[in-house]
């Protein structure tokens, strides 16, 4: 799959160059079969359906589907979450992140539970997982280095546990 008119105006083609840009791995211009499920994985996550409604999908033995409704995300900006030229670990994250319900977060082994089910959609969208503890992520930021980011808030309250993007020194 191979696309050489990287001059091109054309809409279509600008926007095929930037899926090529952003999901091969290995930056040799194609995408093989790994890097286009890794395309669909995050399309499909983005798009999410009732299970109702899916037929014959699967990933693994489990029926692929998501939430359909978007999880609210504090401090995103629904914008940049729209915008997948806005490319920064924030929101490669947020864009996983709102696919998920947090309904049965109430402590934090159910959160870090929550976030280690997401571990291969945040691979499929460039998000490095280092580590899980509760409600933290420790990624690798995109200059290499290990951060950790508290991202779900009211984990340990006993319920209304939401998204969030807060750094942890």
């Amino acid at each position: 799959m191979a696309i050489s008119s990287v001059s091109s105006t054309n809409p279509l083609d600008q926007l095929a160059r930037s899926l090529v840009d952003r999901f091969d791995a290995n930056k040799d211009g194609q995408l093989t079969s790994d890097e286009f499920s890794s395309f669909l994985s995050n399309f499909l996550n983005s798009t999410a359906t009732p299970a109702s409604s899916v037929q014959g999908i699967t990933r693994g033995a489990v029926p692929f589907a998501k939430v359909s409704t978007k999880q609210p995300l504090e401090g995103f900006s629904a914008s940049k979450l729209a915008d997948l030229s806005h490319n920064s670990l924030k929101y490669r994250f947020g864009r996983v992140a709102e696919n998920y319900s947090l309904s049965s977060v109430t402590d934090k082994a159910s959160a870090e539970a929550v976030l280690n089910s997401m571990k291969s959609d945040l691979e499929a969208a460039n998000v490095e997982v280092l580590d899980v503890k509760g409600d933290k992520l420790q990624l690798k930021d995109d200059s290499g280095k290990a951060i950790w980011i508290d991202v779900i808030r009211g984990a340990g309250a006993g319920g209304g546990a939401g998204w969030q993007w807060l750094g942890v020194k």
